[in-house]
């Protein structure tokens, strides 16, 4: 993993973390859904995360 994708990669659990947070703490329904689109899109970009490091490596071990 290079330094880049591992900040990227804190950055976004930071920010899934505050989604969280938002979804706890709400008293409405408009920031629960926002907490909620917070967490899931983040959670999907570290998936995404994960995925091109995997890729990388399989392109570097041909």
């Amino acid at each position: 993993m290079t330094p880049q994708t591992i900040v990227f990669g804190l950055i976004g659990a930071l920010v899934a973390l505050v989604g969280l947070v938002m979804m706890a703490a709400a008293k409405d329904d408009a920031f629960y859904l926002a907490g909620l689109i917070l967490f899931v899109s983040f959670v999907l970009y570290l998936f995404k995360l994960v995925r091109l490091h995997f890729d990388r490596e399989e392109a570097r071990r041909r």
